[in-house]
């Protein structure tokens, strides 16, 4: 039996997944532990309440899925949620349940949410993929399912002394569900171009040709994008092959060199809008310069050349550094006023609750109607009761209005954060992409430029040479003076 599960945020999408019948033949809910009346809507209710407590991840979402040969009953689903409940301690949290079945196999994806109502506080996710295994080896001894070995808690160390490690990670499973390349057509691919070359730089040249763009990853070395911009670890394509040997065989490339993977996907969209479209006819591509020199054709040239694409990529370098420090200042700058203006607003909607509190309590009698109040609820309990059952409704009639109202208020704060955070990226990835293209530009042109100066001096030397040779033979003579 194998559980996976983590904290996430996104109520909305959670639900739109859940309710997939397109991709599902069987889409049922088993159960809603919630006041609402769909699971979309008690999702957005357990994000909201985390709100108050400052967090941002308000769910849990775990998905147990057991071996297809295994016809498991409601009873032992249900108990597999109390075993997982336990184990990761959201023991008495509100809960929906939700089976699916795909290609004839069941199985069930379980939300809880993670704000404690007592202590507002959200329920710790330390440790989660450690209580996965223990709740699913549970599961497997007292179902009497096969044993399924795993990373932590049901790692066998001495017959599994490595972790193991997955043929494919789920968003490359969902990449070939969505019809693209598959993770094993891929990795095929890739290990074929690396077995046909005989360094890095041939094996570089040889992903480009196929489609790839090899970048700087940001825990790694070297990755790969492919014409999608999804990025895969280079090491993780090439089954068989050590990092050890993947390390001596990239040895004549140096990552700093090589695009990060910001720069590498700005790339790949800018080549992907300038090639021409399948309807354009050869006529219609852009024409050559007529300015372009001709390709050089000298050891030093080339020499001469690769110390100039160095100077040049390594001032491009600088400015692309420059920028991604200046996106990342203003990131932060956001994220600060953001925080300000929300601590603000929050301090501003409390200190009016408690004016309105103040103002909405109701009043007590004074002197005598107080002792009226009091003989007459003591002649007459019904009036004592009616009483305390008019102030218990007008509290919570308050409790409700105020829940609204914080809702509402937390509503429209996330969606203009979200807004302003959304402009930023958008703006930040055209100046990024704006660079990159003054950058090629640049490049090219000053590669023409002194390509155009090579050619010049080759013209000039070469009459000068005639010159040369003119003024040794002397003029030519008339054969008539003769």
């Amino acid at each position: 039996m194998i559980i996976k599960g983590k904290s996430r945020a996104g109520p909305s999408q959670l639900a739109r997944h859940l309710g997939r019948a397109d991709t599902n033949e069987r889409v049922e809910l088993l159960e809603l532990a919630w006041g609402g009346n769909s699971v979309q809507e008690a999702f957005r209710d357990w994000q909201v309440i985390s709100e108050g407590t400052k967090g941002r991840l308000g769910l849990y979402h775990a998905n147990i899925d057991p071996d297809a040969k295994y016809a498991m009953t409601r009873d032992q689903w249900l108990r597999a949620v109390e075993v997982l409940e336990e184990e990761l301690g959201l023991q008495g949290q509100p809960r929906a349940i939700v089976m699916h079945e795909k290609n004839g196999r069941e199985h069930i994806h379980v939300v809880w949410a993670r704000t404690d109502m007592d202590t507002m506080k959200l329920r710790s996710d330390s440790m989660n993929y450690q209580a996965h295994e223990r709740a699913s080896l549970r599961l497997e001894q007292e179902f009497g399912h096969e044993h399924v070995p795993g990373k932590h808690a049901k790692r066998d160390r001495q017959a599994q002394p490595e972790f193991p490690s997955a043929e494919a990670q789920h968003d490359e499973w969902q990449q070939g569900e969505r019809g693209g390349m598959n993770h094993r057509d891929r990795k095929a691919q890739v290990k074929g171009l690396y077995e046909a070359s005989d360094t890095g730089p041939a094996f570089k040249a040889a992903l480009e040709d196929a489609g790839y763009v090899l970048a700087r990853g940001d825990r790694r070395d070297f990755v790969i994008l492919d014409s999608d911009t999804k990025v895969h670890s280079l090491g993780r394509q090439l089954p068989g092959v050590t990092a050890k040997d993947l390390c001596a065989f990239m040895a004549d490339i140096n990552p700093d060199m090589l695009p990060s993977v910001s720069e590498a996907r700005a790339a790949v969209r800018e080549n992907a809008r300038a090639e021409p479209s399948p309807g354009q006819s050869q006529a219609e591509a852009p024409a050559p310069d007529k300015n372009d020199a001709a390709p050089i054709d000298t050891e030093a040239d080339r020499q001469r050349l690769d110390t100039l694409r160095k100077a040049i990529s390594e001032r491009h370098s600088a400015e692309l550094k420059e920028q991604e420090l200046r996106h990342a200042r203003e990131v932060t700058e956001l994220q600060t006023s953001q925080q300000a203006a929300a601590d603000k607003a929050i301090k501003s909607f409390s200190k009016e609750q408690a004016r309105r509190t103040v103002a909405e309590r109701p009043q007590v009698p004074g002197g005598f109607d107080r002792l009226w109040r009091s003989i007459r609820e003591a002649v007459n309990e019904e009036a004592r009761t009616q009483r305390l059952a008019i102030e218990a409704q007008h509290a919570r009639d308050a409790e409700d209005r105020r829940s609204d109202e914080i809702r509402i208020m937390v509503g429209g704060m996330q969606a203009a954060q979200r807004q302003e955070i959304d402009n930023l990226v958008k703006r930040q990835g055209q100046e990024r992409a704006d660079l990159l293209d003054e950058q090629d530009k640049d490049l090219k042109r000053r590669i023409a430029d002194d390509q155009r100066a090579v050619a010049l001096e080759r013209e000039y030397e070469r009459r000068r040479i005639e010159a040369l040779a003119r003024e040794r033979v002397g003029p030519e003579r008339d054969d008539r003076a003769r």
